[in-house]
């Protein structure tokens, strides 16, 4: 079978595609499913596209991107399967998936963040009226299957397509070993968060917990962004460590982690999202504290892989339980980590998602 994965990204530069279509990639190839990537950006259009300014540069480099977009549809009758992620085009209406759907060639749709709701770019705010927000449901409507990455975008996507189907981010486990039991290095234990620029504003939520925490027990903080000096937006009276996320070494940083936070507000696209980053944690046996919001409750059963919290009380309490109890810390981990295994390990999913693409196949009209 030959899929076309058409991205947004070039391949291994968004966390996204990481946790979705390439991690089932390896696996899908050995059982006979070629897939064949081809990012809607090029090398000039990444290095630029999330830099602020430069937008008669961007302007040009996004329109010669759509045409590339354009050509490829007269291509498309050579695979059996479209594999769509988030869109065709970074901007503009559902031009291409028009004509993709029009080839005969069957579409699977696939979306992991309620990419329907408006989003101010804060380095292309001039682009946002060019985005089509709208444009989701259309290509929903246009798909021959749509896979999203939680119940709740299955749910909104029910409204718009005939067939939708649950495909959670996943985790390649040969890549996140546990984390060793000696724990990290530091003699302090080591509170820790990751995440990109746009979610670094969420550990502002800890400001009154984490300061309040620090008054009763000894900690650090980790911090792992794109950045080694992350701006928290206030001055921790505890120590912190900045750290630069590199892919390379993406997994093994956290193991300097001994509780994960995972604070995230109940507003926006927040409660829609798949949040990999908890996952992650989890994999690599860490106990995580996070917001109680979306999803969540689904990844962690409080009091098993984690704990949930709602209110400064209760992350106040949760980290103090954890930072004073190491063998609650390991046995939490090591829930965290057999459900990650057991439900949402990239070799588990991925014959699923050849069974999407044979059904998927088997309507193509000739």
């Amino acid at each position: 079978m030959k899929v076309l994965a058409l991205t947004p990204s070039l391949f291994d530069t968004s966390p996204g595609l990481r946790f979705r279509i390439e991690q089932w990639a390896p696996y899908l190839e050995r059982q006979g499913v070629g897939i064949t990537f081809v990012p809607f950006e090029d090398e000039g259009l990444h290095r630029i596209l999330y830099r602020p300014g430069a937008y008669a540069r961007k302007g040009a480099l996004l329109l010669a991107a759509l045409g590339r977009r354009l050509r490829l549809t007269a291509r498309v009758r050579d695979y059996d399967v479209v594999f769509l992620y988030r869109e065709a085009s970074l901007l503009g209406p559902a031009l291409v998936e028009r004509l993709l759907a029009r080839s005969g060639v069957p579409v699977v749709y696939d979306f992991d963040d309620p990419i329907w709701l408006p989003y101010q770019s804060p380095s292309n705010g001039v682009f946002s009226r060019l985005k089509f927000v709208e444009k989701t449901a259309s290509i929903c409507r246009l798909a021959t299957t749509v896979t999203v990455g939680n119940r709740l975008l299955a749910a909104w996507a029910g409204r718009h397509a005939k067939d939708v189907r649950v495909l959670p981010s996943t985790i390649e486990m040969a890549k996140y070993p546990a984390r060793p039991a000696e724990g990290a290095s530091s003699s302090l234990p080591t509170l820790g968060w990751t995440g990109s620029h746009s979610t670094l504003p969420f550990l502002k939520l800890l400001e009154k917990p984490l300061e309040r925490l620090a008054a009763r027990r000894p900690f650090r903080l980790l911090v792992v962004s794109h950045t080694d000096r992350p701006d928290l937006g206030w001055r921790p009276s505890v120590e912190v460590v900045g750290k630069k996320w590199q892919a390379a070494t993406e997994a093994v940083d956290l193991h300097a982690i001994d509780v994960g936070l995972a604070p995230f507000p109940n507003t926006g696209w927040t409660p829609w999202r798949c949040h990999g980053k908890v996952l992650q944690y989890m994999a690599a046996g860490i106990p995580t504290v996070a917001s109680r919001v979306g999803i969540l409750p689904d990844y962690i059963r409080d009091g098993e892989e984690g704990f949930l919290a709602a209110t400064d009380e209760e992350w106040v309490d949760r980290l103090a339980a954890l930072l004073d109890d190491a063998a609650l810390r390991r046995r939490l981990g090591a829930n965290s980590r057999e459900c990650v295994v057991e439900h949402y390990s990239a070799h588990v999913w991925a014959p699923r998602v050849r069974e999407i693409f044979e059904a998927a196949a088997s309507t193509r009209r000739v």
